[in-house]
């Protein structure tokens, strides 16, 4: 039987201001600022004041009626993107990748103003592979651990896909991937400072 309502709730933390327009989400916060549109998902969201704890809060209501099965994921689609835009703007988002490699060094150059890293000597190839970072992200060398690149950036969609890229072009060919382990390869995610609590949702 199709599900007459789904409905999902994301609140607002303090410092936080949320615009919708359009299916256009506009989040402002301490560290800056995220705009994505969302207008290819069937949801509608709406600001809105929720009652926790006998207090008003500023909530997001997001919610789809008589969405199949498939078409009523895209709610929580919109609620974990809001959340990690949240996130981001009060938070940062940090990632560490490793350069790995058993006998030719991988040579890593990173950009002044960290908005490219090329690759060289993969597997003793010359071919150079250049990343250019999405905006909204920026690549540092780490000066106290070997072989290790720093993403960093409010936008953890930006930050992920220069990390996925930056992996993607590590391409072994036709080569064993057991044996030839060479590439790069997230290490751990972080967050750039604990400036709010952990976003909840009820």
């Amino acid at each position: 039987m199709r599900q007459t309502l789904t409905e999902e709730w994301l609140m607002i933390p303090a410092g936080v201001t949320v615009t919708i327009k359009d299916r256009i989400c506009t989040i402002k916060g301490p560290r800056g600022q995220i705009v994505k549109n969302l207008s290819h998902l069937q949801v509608e969201m709406r600001l809105m004041d929720k009652k926790v704890n006998n207090k008003l809060e500023k909530a997001v209501r997001i919610r789809m009626w008589f969405g199949s099965y498939k078409l009523k994921c895209q709610v929580k689609t919109v609620h974990t993107l809001l959340g990690n835009m949240i996130r981001g703007v009060t938070q940062g988002c940090l990632y560490k990748m490793r350069l790995v490699y058993a006998h030719f060094p991988i040579n890593a150059i990173v950009a002044k103003d960290g908005s490219y890293v090329e690759m060289k000597n993969f597997l003793g190839g010359r071919h150079v592979k250049k990343i250019v970072m999405q905006p909204g992200c920026k690549v540092r060398t780490c000066t106290e651990v070997k072989d290790q690149l720093i993403f960093e950036g409010i936008d953890k969609e930006a930050v992920s896909l220069g990390c996925a890229q930056l992996t993607q072009s590590c391409f072994i060919g036709t080569k064993d991937e057991r044996k030839f382990l060479d590439g790069a390869f997230v290490r751990s995610e972080e967050h750039t400072s604990e400036l709010q609590s952990p976003i909840t949702s009820r």
